[in-house]
């Protein structure tokens, strides 16, 4: 089910009253797990059952790490869950290579694909539990007992789909606790809810509605239209995965729970590593813990800790989609923060407005291929914003939209936080909601799927 659909709003609003009416904290758990099963399986029921067995296997797969600490058992649960993550996300990629190498080698192979659904948030939630398993592996946190919360921890809808992803330590505790109803979190709550819907509907699916059509149609883009694409494509998955962030935190305040920050004015960033402290924060966190640090990080020689670095952007870029586009978006990531270490020097010289002028266009470069539907597609579009004409058409709305919003982010980003909503006047407040609710109705909701739903 959208988070931006009135059948949604409406079925959360009477889930919030019915968990605070629960007597006992029990009750409440057994609510967000119903409920959380229902909003999942809206789309598409026969996930639900993948996602039953996953609880299943490795609430297990938990209790046995913790009385045994095997290697051998934790390779295993890894394996098994990537597995199906591979399987559904990357089954029908892999064949289509496979076949294709065979054309070049003039072999005709019959090889049968897998289906082509794909259960929607594998990626986020098969991470969330492989780190759950080698949390409780290096004992850094207990298994958890209770079927109930793991339960929870594991399907929690406000952020199974598309993150952000939570740690066990952050998260299961917060399920062990009764917390007293405070409505002073449900406004901070709902605020945040409204920021996420705002940034969804009233800006990124406005600015997706010119996205699609020119990235459909690359080769009709004039060079200006072809660089207002991408910046407002920029502008676009900002608005989109935020949105859905700030939306997750605010339903889980809703229920009295806490959710990690997913981003924090990432196109402020001076640098790529920079950018990647502040965008998805989450993901790059777990690619730091459990994938880079674990190929040795940068405690081994120079060459070999660019090779890990190398290996952890590529693979960070194909975990958000089965493409050679999505590789290459990871290595030239990787190619990029080596310069910059390379040049670190130089750099350091620079005033810190330089270096977020280059780096935000170094990002909204490599945007290009992570958002090209094909390796063709990508070499038009970047040929149109060399070598194509100048169009006398440009959609005046999409250009002010793109360049108000990135332009005022940064006090975006503190309006939006949680905080920020208990030191606004009431008269302001009432004001930036009403004109929030206007958007939402002259635009209207649940347009587009959120960009992250697919990942």
């Amino acid at each position: 089910m959208l988070f931006h659909s009135a059948t949604f709003l409406v079925s959360v609003t009477v889930l919030v009253a019915l968990y605070w009416l629960a007597p006992w904290h029990r009750v409440r758990l057994q609510l967000l797990f119903l409920s959380s099963l229902v909003f999942y399986g809206w789309r598409h029921w026969p996930s639900v059952f993948l996602l039953l067995g996953s609880i299943a296997v490795n609430y297990t797969l938990g209790r046995l790490l913790e009385s045994r600490r095997s290697k051998a058992l934790l390779a295993f649960g890894v394996t098994i869950n990537l597995s199906f993550l591979a399987y559904f996300k990357y089954g029908r990629f892999a064949v289509d290579q496979l076949i294709s190498l065979g054309a070049l080698v003039g072999v005709e192979l019959e090889v049968p694909k897998p289906d082509a659904w794909m259960p929607l948030g594998i990626s986020f939630f098969t991470f969330q539990v492989i780190a759950y398993l080698v949390d409780v592996y290096r004992k850094e946190i207990p298994a958890e007992r209770s079927l109930l919360v793991f339960a929870v921890f594991k399907s929690f809808f406000a952020q199974l789909v598309a993150g952000p992803i939570v740690r066990g330590k952050e998260f299961l505790p917060q399920l062990h606790r009764a917390v007293p109803f405070e409505l002073a979190r449900i406004h901070r709550g709902a605020w945040l809810v409204l920021c996420g819907l705002f940034l969804k509907v009233g800006v990124a699916d406005v600015l997706g509605d010119y996205v699609d059509y020119a990235w459909k149609f690359p080769e009709t883009l004039g060079i200006n239209n072809a660089w207002l694409t991408i910046y407002a494509y920029a502008a676009q998955l900002l608005a989109d995965f935020w949105g859905y962030s700030t939306m997750a935190v605010g339903l889980a305040l809703c229920f009295g729970l806490t959710l990690p920050v997913n981003f924090e004015n990432p196109y402020g960033a001076s640098s790529l590593r920079d950018f990647w402290t502040r965008w998805h924060i989450t993901l790059s966190v777990w690619l730091r813990d459990y994938l880079y640090i674990s190929l040795g990080g940068n405690r081994v020689s120079r060459g070999r800790a660019a090779f890990n670095r190398l290996v952890t952007m590529a693979l960070g870029g194909l975990w958000h989609g089965a493409g050679w586009n999505y590789v290459i978006w990871g290595v030239l990531h990787a190619a990029w923060m080596e310069l910059e270490l390379v040049t670190q020097t130089f750099r350091a010289r620079w005033p810190k407005w330089l270096g977020v002028v280059i780096t935000f266009h170094v990002v909204v470069f490599l945007w290009i291929p992570f958002r090209a539907p094909s390796l063709a597609a990508l070499g038009t579009m970047l040929s149109r914003l060399v070598s194509a004409p100048w169009d006398i058409n440009t959609p005046t709305q999409t250009a002010v939209m793109t360049l108000g919003f990135l332009v005022l982010q940064k006090p975006l980003f503190s309006l939006v936080r949680a905080e920020r909503a208990d030191t606004l006047k009431p008269l302001a407040e009432v004001a930036l909601a009403a004109a929030m609710v206007w958007l939402l109705l002259a635009y209207g909701s649940a347009r587009q799927d959120f960009i992250y739903y697919v990942f």
